[in-house]
């Protein structure tokens, strides 16, 4: 199982999916008080939670949830590129509430803005679960083409 290439990209999906749902995406300032926005809302300096729901935490969660879920259906390679399509299809979400997220700050006039490391990070998420469907694919064919000899 763990020597199957899909395993490797769905595991590292899993793990990055899981340092997205907790890290920091957007530090900035605005009036002079400094924000953080993460999953669960944007928090103050004083680690104060001031606005936000858990939209993306969740859905982070979720979607790690998902590749870990996929690892272990490597017997029902139809149902596993099917979890990864949905996989793929939550982190276009994920970036949808990123982009929103963005626009809704600067809204605010912010007077600096730093982006942290999950912005980045996500699209490696996205290519992780698309080659992990192409490797499920491969290995269905694999097989179909060794049921076809017998």
């Amino acid at each position: 199982m763990i020597q199957r290439k899909q395993s490797l990209y769905l595991l590292l999906a899993a793990g990055i999916q899981t340092y997205f749902a907790f890290g920091t995406y957007f530090k900035y300032t605005a009036d002079g008080i400094k924000f953080s926005l993460t999953g669960s809302g944007t928090i103050n300096f004083e680690n104060e939670q001031i606005q936000g729901n858990d939209k993306t935490l969740i859905l982070s969660l979720i979607v790690a949830a998902l590749a870990v879920v996929s690892i272990f259906m490597f017997k029902k390679r139809k149902q596993q590129q099917k979890i990864t399509k949905i996989g793929v299809l939550f982190t276009f979400v994920e970036m949808i509430f990123l982009v929103m997220s963005y626009l809704n700050i600067q809204n605010l006039n912010p007077t600096s803005i730093s982006f942290g490391i999950p912005i980045f990070i996500l699209p490696i998420s996205t290519v992780l679960f698309l080659l992990a469907g192409e490797a499920i694919k491969k290995d269905d064919d694999l097989v179909k083409s060794v049921d076809r000899i017998r």
